[in-house]
């Protein structure tokens, strides 16, 4: 750190230049840092261009208008590097237009070494509130400036252990939820995502809907909530259904190893691999996203038929509508098809273990279907399933049932990943080749023997797959009078 400290010191002797914001809060708190935030006095595109060059690191523009660039860097223990222009004529101004009293500090970085002498602190309030772990707005106009700050807010809260948001605070986003309708999407998706990560997003969620922010940022909630309460078993309707299958779903993330003892570290590869899906969103955020929209077509296909509320083909409206919902908030095109997928197959586990016996050829149809989602499908309709544990719609008998099913074939499951793919040895223009067949039905069903047969290990290679499609060419050709 002192050593790329001291390469930027060395071209800087033109400037004045102070960390400022989070990096000069977490050094004075002694708390890891990843980001590095300067602002210098003048011509801040020059200046950052001579420290990637130094750095030999690439520059990003992030505001034009307000000359804010990114220096990315690469093995280093530092990601990014964020250089600005000074807000305002002097430092100490530059760090009243700041957002929180506990971000209002800085130092010149030539002091780097000995900052804690020359720290700089704007606003009366920011030592109490650091000492008190409270992150205070410093003036009436912080959220107004940039709407933003509102979801940042929680963000922090979400990120700093033990930190929590001042009642002012709380009042101002209140009385500025709407003004979030401002912000650029994609600045919305990030930071919200940032939230979805915290193993307790689901209690800062609570607060940001009674705030009015969370509607404020998904309008399609607004509509849940309206939706008539009788029809649902939830006291509060569909969206308090809607958000305890959300609460459960960060439940079975925080403890899979409770849940799923024998694929405990291929669920948390799974679920938790960063940048799997996108920039800050992973499975396991996405699954939480998922499962509070799992069901929000109920109140569009709500029909009353023979004394009772269906639903009928919810999941594929509500699939569409959370497509264009996530191409609004410029979701990445992997995420769209990743929850679309989960929403549109939400009921399938429950109908598979309906019965309570599940076959083989039923769970290897499933596998081939569902895919590499199959672990976040199962742990949504576990958190749907669990969501109505205090109502007692599902006897305690039913829900250990339902959850060992559920075990069993997250297990499976990767005993089959593990040991071979459950991609198939052939296709069906492989057959027609080898066998000089046509095309037509009986190819499907040469295929369903095949795979029956590889889910039960029988078939390995290609050489298997073709030997059992001989054995069962006589009996074709005289089905299907070929």
């Amino acid at each position: 750190m002192n050593k790329l400290i001291e390469k930027i010191n060395s071209i800087s002797k033109d400037y004045d230049v102070y960390a400022v914001g989070g990096f000069a809060r977490d050094l004075l708190l002694r708390l890891k840092y990843k980001d590095i935030d300067l602002v210098v006095n003048n011509d801040a595109l020059k200046y950052a261009k001579k420290v990637a060059a130094v750095l030999k690191a690439k520059l990003i523009t992030l505001d034009e208008d307000t000359e804010t660039y990114r220096i990315i860097l690469k093995d280093c223990e530092i990601s990014n590097i964020d250089i600005a222009l000074f807000n305002d004529k002097t430092i100490e101004k530059d760090l009243q237009n700041r957002d929180f009293t506990i971000n209002a500090i800085a130092f010149k970085l030539k002091y780097f070494k000995n900052f804690r002498k020359y720290i700089i602190f704007s606003n009366k309030n920011t030592l109490a509130d650091l000492k008190s772990k409270t992150f205070n707005i410093i003036s009436e106009k912080t959220f107004k400036t940039d709407p933003l700050r509102m979801l940042r807010a929680f963000r922090f809260i979400s990120e700093f252990d033990g930190f929590k948001l001042s009642n002012k605070t709380l009042l101002k986003v209140k009385q500025n939820a709407k003004l979030i309708k401002s912000v650029a999407s994609e600045r919305i998706k990030n930071e919200f995502f940032r939230v979805l990560s915290a193993q307790n997003s689901s209690q800062l969620l609570k607060t940001m809907d009674a705030c009015g922010l969370l509607s404020g940022i998904f309008p399609e909630i607004e509509k849940m909530k309206k939706a008539k309460k009788k029809y649902y078993y939830h006291p509060g309707g569909l969206f308090e259904h809607s958000f305890e299958t959300l609460e459960s779903a960060e439940s079975i993330l925080v403890n899979l190893k409770k849940y799923f003892p024998a694929s405990f570290v291929e669920l948390q590869e799974h679920f938790y691999s960063e940048g799997f899906l996108s920039e800050n969103v992973t499975r396991a955020s996405l699954l939480k996203f998922t499962a509070l929209f799992h069901d929000n077509a109920k109140p569009e296909t709500a029909k009353f038929e023979n004394g009772k509320m269906h639903f009928f083909e919810h999941e594929y409206f509500g699939a569409n509508k959370l497509i264009k919902i996530m191409c609004s908030l410029k979701f990445s095109k992997k995420n769209i098809e990743t929850v679309a997928f989960l929403v549109r197959h939400h009921m399938r586990l429950s109908t598979l273990i309906r019965n309570n016996s599940v076959t083989k050829k039923a769970v290897l149809k499933f596998f081939r279907d569902i895919g590499d989602n199959v672990p976040d499908l199962i742990v949504l309709s576990m958190s749907d399933w669990h969501s109505y544990k205090r109502l007692k719609v599902f006897s305690l008998k039913e829900l250990k049932l339902q959850e060992r099913l559920a075990r069993e074939l997250i297990k499976k499951y990767y005993e089959l990943k593990n040991i071979r793919s459950l991609s198939k040895v052939i296709d069906g223009n492989m057959i027609m080749r080898e066998f000089k067949l046509k095309p037509g039905p009986w190819i499907g069903e040469l295929l369903k023997f095949v795979n029956e047969a590889q889910f039960d290990g029988k078939v390995l290679s290609k050489n298997d797959a073709f030997n059992l499609v001989l054995s069962k060419l006589t009996h074709i050709k005289k089905k299907y009078k070929i």
